[in-house]
C-alpha cells in the first residue's frame, strides 16, 4: 500500500469548533479497557453511523465534520470510536514518511490494535439505541479502515467510503461487500479503476466518486481549516453527498424488506 504523498507533508491546523456531541463509554471493554466514543446526532435516529477520524485523531474540524454529517438529511445516531489510545501521530512525525508509516503500523492496524473490535462495539450500541440501518466512513487512513470493516465477512454496512482516502486502490477495495463514496481531493491517485472495478460488484446502489480538484488531502479533517470559504463550501458539499448517499442505501435496503 501507498500513502498518499501530502498525507506525509501536510500538517494538522489550528481550528476551533464547539463540539454538539459529547465523549460516551462504549458499552463492553476492548482488550480489558474501557474505550469511548464521540457520539452525535438526534437520538430519535434509526440510521446509525460510524465515523473513523484521519491520523490526528481529535481535531475541531474532524468533529464539525461529524456533527454534520450526523444533523444532515434527517439525522443520524453517529459514534466515533477513540480508537487511538494515546492521542493522534506527534506533530514532528510529519514530514517523514518512515516515521509515519511506523507509527501508523504501530497504532492503527486493524486487527492488532483492536479497531475492528471498537468498530463492531460502536455497532451493536447504536442498535440498544433504535438503530436499524449502519453505513461506515473514514478519513484519510480512516477511510481505509472503513472499507476494511466493510469487507469482513457478515458485516451489517449498507455503504462504506469516505473523503480523501488514502491507501485506496482496486487491490484494497476489492473485497468489500458494500459500495464506496469516495470523495477525492487533488492529491489521491485516480480512483476510477477503482470504481470500475466495483460496478462489478452489482450492488442494488452504485458506488459514487466525486473529485475535488480544488481541495488538498485532509480539508474535512485535521488538515482542514473551514474559516477558508472555499475549504467550507466543499466540506458543506461533502457533508450533503455523505448524507445523501447513507440515506440512499438505507432506503433501498428498507424497500426491500
Amino acid at each position: 500500500m501507498s500513502l498518499v504523498e501530502a498525507c506525509c507533508n501536510t500538517p494538522a491546523t489550528k481550528a476551533h469548533w464547539h463540539n454538539k456531541g459529547q465523549k460516551i463509554a462504549l458499552s463492553r471493554e476492548i482488550d480489558g479497557e474501557q474505550r469511548r466514543a464521540y457520539s452525535t446526532g438526534p437520538k430519535d435516529s434509526k440510521r446509525g453511523l460510524i465515523a473513523i477520524y484521519d491520523i490526528f485523531g481529535d481535531h475541531a474540524t474532524t468533529y464539525q465534520f461529524f456533527d454534520r454529517i450526523a444533523e444532515s438529511h434527517g439525522g443520524f445516531q453517529l459514534l466515533a470510536p477513540d480508537v487511538f489510545k494515546n492521542g493522534g501521530i506527534p506533530g514532528e512525525y510529519m514530514g517523514n514518511s518512515a516515521k509515519l508509516m511506523e507509527w501508523i503500523g504501530a497504532n492503527g492496524d486493524f486487527k492488532k490494535n483492536h479497531i475492528d473490535e471498537m468498530i463492531n462495539v460502536a455497532v451493536e450500541d447504536l442498535r440498544k439505541a433504535g438503530c436499524t440501518s449502519f453505513s461506515i466512513f473514514g478519513q484519510c487512513w480512516g477511510a481505509l479502515m472503513a472499507v476494511k470493516a466493510a469487507s469482513e465477512e457478515g458485516n451489517p454496512f449498507l455503504a462504506a467510503g469516505g473523503p480523501h482516502p488514502s491507501f485506496y486502490s482496486v487491490e484494497t477495495t476489492k473485497d468489500t461487500k458494500a459500495p464506496l463514496i469516495i470523495l477525492a481531493s487533488k492529491d489521491e491517485a485516480d480512483m476510477i479503476p477503482v470504481i470500475e472495478n466495483l460496478k462489478q460488484k452489482n450492488f442494488p446502489v452504485e458506488s459514487f466518486l466525486k473529485r475535488f480538484d480544488n481541495m488538498h488531502h485532509g480539508w474535512t479533517g485535521g488538515r482542514g481549516d473551514w474559516t477558508q470559504p472555499d475549504q467550507f463550501e466543499a466540506g458543506l458539499e461533502a457533508v450533503d453527498l455523505l448524507g445523501a448517499y447513507f440515506v440512499k442505501v438505507s432506503e433501498v435496503s428498507e424497500s426491500k424488506l
